[in-house]
Order: structure tokens, then C-alpha cells, then sequence
């Protein structure tokens, strides 16, 4: 059984009703945090006993809503995260689960981070998110140089799940906020890191100033100049 299965999402419900449909193994908790504008994203759709919803009062950003999962069951062996766009194959739940029970590594995704496991092992080593990538984009390549970093095994398995893709910047008024916050998280890692993302990496230590990879203080106007 997955404890727990986090979900952010900021439209398209149809997609997050068709998410949720395609569950086919065992969740203990679903969490879904509705960043959307109006909130009600989740109503009318079908949803597990105990689910819980977070409507937060603005956009937690994709990074925020994991740390959120993560502060609010923080008991967890391990907790799942899914793209509220992605419909699950068929057992690939399943085998994240048996993948994720065996501790064959700290960071699991299916084909790619559509939907991936994480390990209470790895955020205690690695750290929570760093939600100055806000309110998405770069934040999972940061992830994984801080798991290189800290010695956590991460990894994808095969499966058939799918996703839509980026589908929020596809409306008119996020696109126009991507188009703003996107170069300004790609400079974020540049300068985090000293390189660019996924190979170009040449500090060892945020910003090169020594720490812990884990390290990282939440920037208040990126937060408020970068908002969707």
C-alpha cells in the first residue's frame, strides 16, 4: 500500500478527475492541494475515503505543495507525488510501491517525475524542496544534484503511465507568467549553483558558499514577483 499519494493542481480538473480514476493500487491517504484561483477544483470528482484537501489562500508552487505533503504527514515511510495530468498505467503504482518497499533507492519515478516516490531517508539527508524555484520549473534537477550531492540513489522505473504535459502554460494568463518566472528559475540555479542545470553544475555546496545541500532561505519577492 502507498501511504501517502500527494497531488498539487491549479486547473483542469477533467485531468485531475481522470488522474484520480486511474488509481489502481492501494493509497492510504491521498492529499491533493487545490492552488487553483477559485478553489473547488476537486468537486464532483470521485475521491477516497480520508482524502484530504488543502485549499491554500495563494499558489504554493509545485515545490511548496510537496513540502507541504511532507509537513503534513511527516510519519510517512514514504510518500508518492503525481502531475495532476498524468493518468497512471496499469501496475505502475504497484511496482513503485514493491520498488520504493525494497529501499533500492531514495528518489523513484516512473519514466520520468510525472509520478515518483521519496523516501523519509532521503528528505532527512537531502532536505526539503526549494520552493525560490516557484512557482515551477528547475526544481526537480535541483532535487536531484542535491541527491548526487548527499549520496541518495535516484532513478526511474519503466512503466505506461502518461501525462498531458505543462499543460497549465497552455492558458493564456499562465503562459504569460511562465515567461517570467521560467528564465528566472533557470538563473536561480545558475547562480545556485554555478552552472546550468543537469551537467553544468560546478559548486558542490549552494551558491558555493560551503553548507549543507539542504540549505536554502526562502526569497519573499521572488515569492511575490514570480507568482501564477
Amino acid at each position: 500500500m502507498i501511504p501517502v499519494l500527494g497531488i498539487p493542481v491549479i486547473g483542469r480538473p477533467d485531468l485531475l478527475a481522470r488522474c484520480i480514476a486511474s488509481i489502481d493500487h492501494p493509497i492510504a491517504r491521498l492529499v491533493i492541494i487545490d492552488n487553483s484561483p477559485d478553489g473547488g477544483i476537486a468537486d464532483g470528482i470521485a475521491l477516497p475515503a480520508g482524502t484530504i484537501i488543502t485549499r491554500p489562500p495563494s499558489n504554493l508552487g509545485y515545490a511548496g505543495s510537496i513540502n507541504h505533503v511532507l509537513r503534513t504527514l511527516p510519519d510517512a515511510p514514504w510518500w508518492a507525488i503525481a502531475n495532476a495530468d498524468t493518468m497512471f498505467g496499469m501496475g505502475d503504482l504497484a511496482s513503485l510501491d514493491a520498488v520504493m518497499a525494497s529501499g533500492q533507492a531514495g528518489w523513484v519515478g516512473v519514466i520520468d517525475w510525472r509520478v515518483f516516490g521519496l523516501t523519509f531517508d532521503a528528505v532527512a539527508r537531502v532536505g526539503l524542496w526549494d520552493e525560490n524555484f516557484h512557482p515551477a520549473y528547475c526544481e526537480d534537477a535541483d532535487y536531484e544534484y542535491r541527491c548526487t550531492l548527499a549520496g541518495v540513489r535516484w532513478g526511474f522505473i519503466p512503466g505506461s503511465s502518461t501525462h498531458v504535459g505543462s499543460v497549465t502554460i497552455q492558458e493564456g494568463h499562465y503562459a504569460q507568467r511562465n515567461a517570467v518566472s521560467y528564465p528566472a528559475n533557470r538563473a536561480y540555479y545558475r547562480a545556485k549553483w554555478g552552472g546550468e542545470l543537469r551537467g553544468g553544475e560546478a559548486y558542490s555546496t549552494p551558491f558555493g558558499a560551503g553548507g549543507d545541500v539542504g540549505d536554502w532561505r526562502l526569497d519573499i519577492r521572488r515569492l511575490r514577483d514570480q507568482r501564477w
